[in-house]
């Protein structure tokens, strides 16, 4: 896998959050996207800059890829859009921003058909200490557990435990992520294994006036931040799905169509999407809104658990 890095620079008015919107396509050929992804921006260790990782395909021999992608912020209720910038890879322009995460053999299981991967940090046993390499991978719920899955590299340093792209699915059976296993070897070679769940979290929407959800979630610390796009229950698929939202050509026309298309469906509405992680830990998320304002245009709004803070579910 290749992990291609972003870097947004804050501005005099600080944002309350950064996302990242890409699309990759092969270079030089008029097919679709091979894949979309939005990523949350997170701060780095150098002040006023904000980083973001793209996991990208591996180019095939011969083959470069093209990545489109425009930061958004929020703040204030409103929601901005830098101009659109795009980077071939490989080539002179992308080398000091990419990162391969080294794997052996053919590399880990795939993502289920529509899945994309989350961040998350990687769980560590009773006195694993949480520097020096690992090696990590993935395997299906029947698959025999064997250090030979764990054909991923990655070198912790010193420490703290390593951030990590894991699937969100291997499979999917009706329409809901099915559980597999994550698998990894640290220093003292014991292969620890963890069941890899998800939970399917909603938003009530009883005046029926949001057009977009998001739910921004992770772990405690917030060191994995990952941003997931709501659906609403009973929504068609088609045009002007949650999904579509950050790579219309005319946002302000998308989400015209979209609140149309979602007064069809009856109120009160429900939006829903999972959150992953491992079987036991918590997550916390809250959400992000964009709603209709009374005198025209739209609004972005932050909905926190009653009394402030974040709700947290157990997978």
């Amino acid at each position: 896998m290749l992990l291609l890095r972003r870097e947004f620079h804050d501005g005099a008015e600080l944002p309350e959050i950064v996302l990242l919107h890409a699309e990759v396509t092969r270079h030089g050929r008029s097919a679709g996207p091979l894949l979309r992804l939005t990523r949350a921006v997170v701060p780095s260790d150098r002040p006023g800059r904000r980083v973001a990782y793209l996991p990208l395909p591996e180019p095939g021999e011969g083959e470069r890829i093209l990545v489109r992608y425009r930061f958004s912020t929020v703040g204030g209720g409103e929601e901005r859009f830098s101009p659109s910038y795009e980077v071939v890879v490989p080539s002179d322009d992308a080398i000091a921003d990419l990162y391969r995460i080294p794997e052996e053999g053919t590399g880990n299981l795939p993502t289920a058909p529509g899945r994309g991967h989350f961040r998350m940090v990687l769980p560590l046993g009773e006195g694993e200490r949480a520097s020096g390499p690992f090696r990590f991978g993935f395997g299906a719920m029947r698959k025999k557990p064997s250090p030979s899955l764990c054909r991923a590299a990655i070198d912790a340093g010193n420490g703290p435990a390593p951030v990590i792209e894991a699937p969100e699915a291997l499979a999917v059976l009706k329409n809901r992520p099915m559980p597999y296993y994550l698998y990894h070897v640290s220093a003292d070679g014991k292969l620890r294994a963890d069941k890899i769940a998800c939970a399917r979290i909603t938003l009530a929407d009883p005046a029926g006036d949001v057009v977009s959800a998001r739910m921004v979630w992770g772990d405690s610390a917030w060191r994995a931040t990952n941003l997931s796009l709501m659906e609403a229950k009973g929504w068609a698929p088609g045009r002007f799905a949650a999904a579509e939202e950050f790579f219309a050509e005319s946002r302000t026309e998308f989400l015209a169509e979209r609140e149309a298309a979602l007064s069809l469906l009856p109120v009160p509405r429900v939006f829903e999407a999972f959150v992953f992680g491992p079987s036991g830990s918590g997550v916390e998320y809250c959400f992000q809104t964009v709603s209709r304002r009374p005198d025209g245009g739209f609004e972005v709004r932050w909905r926190n658990r009653e009394g402030g803070g974040n709700w947290v579910v157990t997978l």
